[in-house]
């Protein structure tokens, strides 16, 4: 659960630097914070020591980052459904909806796995 955790954090932190260079605004950069977070707890999480505390806590990061960018799925297909991302006008801040969704995209199946990680767990002891 550790590797998985660092590659989420670290598509994350690609997200938002591919953002930042792309669209030069700094709210883009938001997907890396979260996932440098996600990535040091992950890279903590190697040590079979402390792995259950550092789990968890890229965990309450993840919900963090679901609970901030699941609103915006609804408006990926509005979305797509233009001809450019930056310029349309059916969606009112179109490349922050674009980041969240792609975000939201990255974070859900790391969730999914987490609950299956925590509930096979339990279930070993």
């Amino acid at each position: 659960m550790a590797i998985y955790t660092i590659m989420t954090g670290f598509l994350l932190v690609l997200l938002g630097v591919t953002g930042y260079f792309s669209y030069d605004t700094v709210t883009v950069l938001i997907p890396a914070f979260l996932g440098a977070l996600i990535s040091i707890f992950g890279v903590l999480a190697l040590k079979v020591q402390r792995k259950r505390k550092f789990i968890h806590l890229a965990i309450v990061i993840v919900v963090i980052g679901l609970a901030a960018s699941a609103s915006s799925l609804g408006s990926i297909l509005t979305l797509l459904s233009c001809e450019t991302i930056s310029s349309c006008d059916k969606v009112s801040r179109p490349v922050a909806v674009l980041f969240k969704s792609i975000m939201a995209l990255i974070l859900i199946p790391y969730f999914l796995a987490a609950i299956s990680f925590f509930i096979r767990a339990r279930l070993s002891k």
